[in-house]
């Protein structure tokens, strides 16, 4: 589960983690839809998102070590890069308008519940 604790507001209900090289390296490529029961993938220890030979938009969480968000990328599309910049420990990808339709925003508290 992934919860926006400063808004109150459930943003996934499944969360998947990718720790191993291949899920990390794989992530959402070549997939038209989150896989599963899977709301959000989190990447740990990351600062920066590639979405090549991505088929769908997706959103982007770039967080601190506590899960505090530093930068929102609303609905990127693929072959697009994004970085969190230098604060940045974490990503989470979500589907798009995720983050507009919870209101989001740098500054809000995650909470990670798996």
């Amino acid at each position: 589960m992934l919860r926006n604790e400063t808004r109150g507001v459930l943003l996934a209900r499944q969360l998947s983690r990718a720790e191993s090289f291949w899920a990390r390296f794989a992530g959402l490529m070549g997939r038209k839809k989150f896989p599963g029961n899977c709301d959000a993938l989190l990447f740990e220890k990351c600062n920066s998102i590639h979405c090549f030979f991505m088929f769908m938009e997706i959103d982007l969480l770039f967080t601190d070590k506590e899960y505090k968000v530093i930068k929102c990328v609303h609905a990127l599309k693929p072959w697009r890069l994004a970085f969190g910049g230098r604060k940045s420990c974490h990503c989470i990808e979500l589907p798009a308008h995720t983050l507009a339709q919870s209101g989001t925003e740098p500054g809000d508290q995650l909470l990670l519940d798996n």
